[in-house]
């Protein structure tokens, strides 16, 4: 689902790419990253930690958005990043042969996509074995999880306990999580995976 005019204006201001470059690092801090590796961002908006990651750590980076705007304003000022690409897909449907990235980031997008479990299937689809998956996105309590599905069909609604039961059944271990309990209100979460 594409983001709403307000919602995009809000993601694409430069204090809000600083803000998401910095969690990027932090989380980086939990990955053995190294040069030339193949890096993909599920759902990369205007491109801002895609550019920041390909010119600092020199990966191949592919940044993926479902939004042909978004797409438009990350392969601005690409000139001079022989290592990236920015591509218009759904992220259920990723146009990638299996195992073909060693690391792979998803920052607040699957809150946005109703059939999340799918595009989470596809992400551990094109993880190589022994990759990184890392996510940050928004997690519900159970009762609100609940009571959005009665009347919400467009967004994606994730519970601790769903995240969970994914994350074991496809065989990916904890590196690092945020603290997840919060039993009143929806809250920003955030993970760093390795694959089995």
């Amino acid at each position: 689902m594409k983001m709403p005019k307000i919602e995009k204006w809000f993601i694409n201001r430069p204090r809000r790419a600083e803000q998401v470059i910095n969690r990027a690092e932090k989380l980086l801090r939990f990955v053995d990253v190294k040069e030339k590796q193949d890096f993909l961002e599920v759902g990369c908006g205007s491109g801002a930690v895609a550019k920041h990651l390909a010119k600092k750590y020199l990966l191949n980076v592919t940044g993926v958005d479902i939004d042909p705007e978004q797409i438009g304003l990350a392969q601005q000022s690409t000139t001079n990043i022989p290592n990236i690409r920015f591509l218009e897909v759904d992220a259920t449907h990723l146009p990638f042969p299996d195992s073909g990235f060693d690391i792979v980031l998803s920052f607040g997008v699957m809150h946005h996509i109703s059939n999340w479990l799918d595009a989470l299937r596809e992400v551990r689809r094109v993880l190589r074995p022994h990759g990184y998956f890392i996510y940050t996105d928004i997690i519900y309590p159970e009762w609100m999880a609940n009571l959005g599905r009665l009347f919400q069909r467009r967004y994606g609604i994730t519970t601790t306990r769903d995240l969970d039961a994914f994350i074991k059944k496809n065989g990916f271990s904890t590196i690092y999580t945020s603290p997840k309990n919060s039993l009143l209100m929806q809250h920003d979460f955030e993970a760093v995976y390795h694959s089995n």
